[in-house]
């Protein structure tokens, strides 16, 4: 593989990855729909080259493995309430009519209320040390749930929990666009999403073992919250010693591959870790339109995501199967979504943009959601489900990158797209948590209507925010040479 860097008189800069086992080449500015520009090509010697691609290995292999691992236990320690409902925590705590509900619902209520100052802290504090922390945090509330004796307990510990988890995905989107070119971070923020579909793969299974534990004190309920939680403590403490902040002081760095990832993301215009974030440009990112109707889109995808991660127990549950059996087959739909996230980027590819994936993956939830409320059929319901785990899933592995690659003028642009792109997600579980209801099984006519009109409104949102960026992207190439830095929007 040889990478071109591809610049005009003005700076801009396009990135070609040449395939040399298919001879395809693959251009963010082809994928995206930029403008055309004459350009002069400055191709990496054979030395650059293996130096970006050593670099890119040492950074999979320390920063983005282990996100992936914390991450899998952040959906797995937020998504075990569904699990333990089934095994005997609505009846223990007396909980009533929609009480689930509201625990579901007060979750997103403390993750939403720190979600939009996360980055400044981060910024501030150094992601090898808050994120670490967080985790540690959020591991020792999850396993206090396990001691918990009434539903007022369980409320506060859910807002408890949200505000823990609070900045842990914002910053982990943050820090792999500091440290990956732009041109590699859709991938690795599509790897980094297959968390969690495989969270609730693995979850899901777990669960259902540790249920099945007995013991004269403790409830089987409380064991998925202690040992999760346990679990989750003892991997976070592993972050003070792996997570680095940005490429320019990371310890496991070379000198010289240090020298080579500055010059060069400096050329891509992504060198943030060490810029200052201010709040007037914050306050500037977060005035744009465009990016809230661009991250509606994520905001639907999440609602998909929530429905599976946190409900499809229950709804498979009320088809007719045992606990035990829903939580074993609750893993199928996260599966599909596994896969699918596996295939966004071929999907990219072969849509040729970022928004008309986007689009298909959300015209695949809806249909999903459709089969879901049209019959009782148990087949046909499993694979509703399927297909809403699939779309959903595959729209986390491509709207977040573009998200943030689309919006990456400043460090400011990039730390709020991030924000904004966690902070939409985390809302659509007010959606999720308060649709699904019991007066509503088995069919759950409310929950899956509702999400077929959130895929849809987000397929408007990928459509109007296409059009915008051509709009703007015109605009930009009437500049005069002096003023244009060769920003363009991808999409």
């Amino acid at each position: 593989m040889s990478i071109h860097l591809v610049g005009s008189a003005t700076s801009k800069v396009e990135y070609i990855e040449v395939n040399s086992l298919g001879g395809n080449i693959e251009s963010t500015d082809d994928l995206a729909g930029r403008a055309r520009t004459q350009a002069t090509t400055i191709s990496l010697d054979p030395h650059e080259t293996q130096l970006l691609n050593q670099y890119c290995r040492k950074v999979d292999l320390r920063i983005l493995s282990y996100a992936i691992l914390l991450c899998i236990l952040n959906q797995s320690d937020r998504g075990s309430i569904g699990v333990a409902k089934l095994v005997g925590l609505e009846s223990d705590l007396h909980m009533v009519k929609n009480d689930f509900n509201i625990a579901t619902t007060l979750f997103t209520v403390g993750y939403l209320s720190l979600e939009m100052f996360s980055n400044f802290i981060l910024k501030r504090v150094g992601a090898s040390r808050l994120l670490p922390t967080l985790g540690v945090l959020w591991g020792l509330v999850c396993a206090l749930q396990g001691v918990i004796q009434t539903k007022t307990q369980l409320f506060v510990m859910r807002v408890l929990l949200g505000m823990a988890e609070c900045g842990f995905t914002a910053g982990i989107l943050l820090i792999l666009s500091f440290f990956y070119p732009k041109h590699k971070l859709t991938t690795r923020t599509g790897l980094f999403y297959l968390s969690s579909p495989l969270a609730n793969v693995v979850s899901g299974p777990l669960a259902s073992a540790l249920s099945h534990i007995h013991h004269p004190y403790v409830k089987r309920w409380q064991w998925v919250f202690i040992i999760e939680g346990v679990i989750t403590i003892l991997v976070a403490l592993l972050g003070y010693f792996v997570l680095q902040d940005h490429p320019e002081k990371c310890r496991f760095l070379s000198e010289e591959e240090k020298r080579f990832i500055v010059k060069y993301k400096r050329r891509d215009g992504t060198l943030g870790g060490s810029q200052h974030l201010s709040f007037s440009d914050t306050r500037r990112a977060l005035s744009d339109w465009q990016l809230w109707c661009m991250t509606f889109a994520t905001f639907s995808f999440c609602a998909a995501c929530a429905s599976v991660s946190v409900f499809a127990p229950e709804v498979i549950n009320d088809l007719g199967f045992t606990s035990a059996q829903a939580q074993a087959m609750s893993a199928l739909p996260s599966a599909c979504g596994a896969v699918a996230i596996l295939l966004a980027g071929r999907t990219v590819r072969a849509c040729g943009s970022h928004w008309l994936a986007c689009s298909l993956a959300l015209l695949t939830a809806l249909v999903g959601s459709v089969l879901m409320v049209a019959t009782l059929n148990i087949p046909v319901r499993i694979l509703g489900l399927c297909l809403l785990g699939a779309g959903g899933f595959s729209g986390l592995g491509t709207s977040p990158g573009w998200n943030i690659t689309a919006n990456s003028q400043t460090v400011a642009n990039s730390a709020v797209a991030a924000a904004m792109t966690v902070f939409m997600g985390s809302a659509s579980g007010f959606v999720a948590s308060n649709v699904f209801l019991n007066s509503d099984a088995p069919r759950f006519v409310i929950g899956h209507t509702v999400n077929v009109g959130l895929m849809a409104l987000g397929i408007l949102a990928c459509v109007v925010t296409r059009l915008s960026m051509g709009r703007r992207n015109k605009r930009f190439a009437r500049q005069p040479p002096e003023f244009d830095n060769g920003f363009r929007f991808a999409y």
